[in-house]
């Protein structure tokens, strides 16, 4: 009992470490990232009220927009809640994460090192999104796996409750984005025909329809949900028509090529190392860990088609978790392999105290973006929804002109651009396809149905669409665009944008 709670207080304390540590990047963060704003700007129109596709353009599942409309509507509809939320998120990850290395029996030291290390490569992209959403529900059912395997080696042999609750979670992933959810939910169906013995298909039969069931609850609530709300139709129209539109890709040789030396290592080692664990694993029949190397390669889908750093990290986060584990026992055997035991305890105590050393050194120096947060007056400003949040002065400066200039007109205003949710958000408006204005997120009918849209605008209504002086981003539906500036007539300039009528 007293070693349980030893272990009890020594989590919660890990666990308050990784809290810290978390929000010493989250919270002194400049507005300026888009996903982070996209993110929040679903869950604000939900807690506004309105309905996910029928009044607002989003392509994933709208589990998250919901959770977090919950908090809104309770904590103030203000970013900065969303990146409280973000800090629980990301940190429960990491935590996890920590407790899959400790069920795989890998010294915590060690863990704590490697955990650390691949923050480092996640830092600069962490905030709330869907993608982690997904990898954290992923990595729960992966310990909870792990932890029935401890107490059963057999998969088949545990209660009818264990197979329906990863089903329930496998479920939710799609909830939270329907393509990795769905390869998630097929590896829990189907990756456990690998492991039968003997007689056991029945067995199999058996647990995977526990799973099915829990798996379809989710999907039945949200499918009742949107036929409730009218808003079948639009689902479909832009979850599945509407893919057809996304255009935009991003190869596997970009991530060869990065500027990132570790990207670059990650995108040459990773392959290699998936291709010989997973035929390592089904020469020794690891259960236990071939069920984790399943679900890793469910997690791959994330990373295409946009094959970018963050997709890619996200992607391969269970298999580093997992080089992990193995990097720990290949460095057990070798040092196992000392014949001086004396020289092999104090390899390990140095190592241990060096490691200690050097995470707590980072701990303390994570308390320094923290008080710079709390000092920083660029976070002291009046724009609704941003309160709280450091806003550099020249974006301070564009939101304030654009939003003057938007409230001035008496005609409709809309912004074309990537960014046009920042200033929209600010004064409480919502233009559904143009707040969100990317390839893919524009339902079955694509750009050609936004230019119709736009021919039969009322007069004097106002398209504001960033200059050429100024890059856009990769995402823009360029035919709308050229549309606009050859067919439409520029009256003004407002900041970054030239305005057409």
């Amino acid at each position: 009992m007293k070693i349980w709670i030893k272990q009890y207080y020594k989590n919660i304390l890990f666990f308050v470490a990784i809290l810290i540590i978390v929000s010493s990047i989250i919270l002194p963060k400049p507005l300026n990232d888009l996903d982070e704003i996209w993110n929040y700007s679903f869950a604000k129109n939900v807690a506004d009220n309105l309905v996910p596709y029928r009044d607002f353009n989003m392509v994933p599942t709208p589990l998250l927009p919901f959770i977090c409309s919950v908090f809104l509507r309770i904590l103030g509809n203000e970013l900065i809640v969303m990146r409280l939320l973000a800090i629980l998120l990301i940190s429960f990850i990491f935590f996890i994460s920590y407790l899959i290395l400790k069920k795989l029996k890998v010294n915590s030291f060690f863990s704590a090192l490697c955990l650390f290390i691949i923050f480092l490569l996640l830092n600069d992209y962490i905030c709330i999104d869907y993608n982690f959403a997904v990898l954290g529900t992923l990595l729960l059912i992966i310990y909870i796996e792990l932890c029935h395997f401890e107490k059963n080696n057999n998969y088949f042999e545990h209660s009818k409750w264990f197979y329906f609750g990863i089903g329930i979670l496998s479920g939710t992933c799609i909830l939270f984005k329907q393509t990795t959810g769905i390869f998630i939910s097929l590896v829990t169906i189907f990756y456990p025909v690998l492991l039968l013995h003997g007689n056991e298909f029945k067995k199999y039969l058996k647990t995977s329809l526990y799973k099915i069931l829990g798996i379809a609850i989710p999907i039945v609530i949200l499918f009742i949900y949107l036929l409730l709300n009218n808003a079948l139709y639009d689902f479909i129209d832009y979850t599945i028509l509407g893919i057809k539109t996304f255009t935009n890709s991003i190869p596997y040789t970009s991530l060869i090529e990065s500027s990132n030396i570790a990207i670059q290592l990650l995108s040459i080692f990773m392959p290699i190392f998936i291709l010989v664990i997973g035929v390592y694993l089904w020469i020794k029949k690891e259960r236990k860990l071939f069920n984790f190397y399943c679900y890793g390669i469910a997690s791959l889908v994330v990373a295409f088609p946009i094959l970018d750093n963050i997709h890619f990290l996200i992607g391969i986060f269970p298999f580093m978790i997992l080089f992990s584990y193995f990097s720990f026992v290949i460095l057990k055997f070798i040092l196992s392999k000392l014949k001086n035991k004396k020289i092999y305890y104090f390899i390990k105590e140095v190592s241990q105290y060096t490691i200690l050393i050097f995470l707590l050194y980072y701990f303390i120096n994570s308390f320094t973006p923290i008080a710079t947060y709390i000092t920083d007056t660029s976070k002291l400003h009046n724009i609704e929804h941003y309160k709280l949040i450091p806003i550099s002065e020249s974006l301070l400066n564009k939101i304030n002109t654009i939003d003057e200039y938007i409230l001035s007109q008496s005609n409709k205003v809309y912004i074309l651009d990537a960014e046009a949710s920042i200033y929209m958000i600010s004064i409480n408006k919502y233009n559904k396809d143009f707040d969100l204005f990317n390839k893919g997120n524009l339902g079955s009918k694509g750009e050609d149905g936004i230019i119709e849209e736009i021919k039969s605008f009322e007069p004097n209504t106002k398209l504001l669409v960033r200059n050429n002086n100024y890059s856009k981003n990769w995402q823009t539906p360029m035919d709308v665009i050229n549309y606009i500036e050859n067919n439409l007539t520029k009256i003004d300039e407002i900041s970054i944008f030239d305005v057409y009528e």
